[in-house]
């Protein structure tokens, strides 16, 4: 496996997280450190299950796509958030 062809799980957590954090972190025109380091801890979270994923599921026997798994990554971080507010 080429690095090239994981690019869908590095791609879409920054695409996602930068999306929902920028309409966040700009509304009062300026960025502070803490959204700074929210940004960082949102792509981290989101790649990673995409990576646990691809490999985990992968080693099981299942062909699955990055593509597959980095969107099921940024699903499955929709669903801890809206579980994370209901609390």
């Amino acid at each position: 496996m080429d690095i090239i062809q994981l690019w869908p799980i590095i791609g879409l957590p920054i695409a996602r997280s930068i999306a929902g954090w920028a309409e966040n972190a700009l509304e009062d025109n300026s960025i502070s450190v803490p959204e700074w380091q929210l940004l960082g801890a949102t792509v981290m979270r989101v790649g990673m299950i995409g990576l646990a994923t691809f490999f985990g599921l992968n080693g099981l026997g299942f062909d699955v796509s990055a593509l597959g798994a980095g969107a099921s990554a940024v699903i499955m971080d929709f669903i801890i958030g809206a579980i994370k507010k209901k609390k």
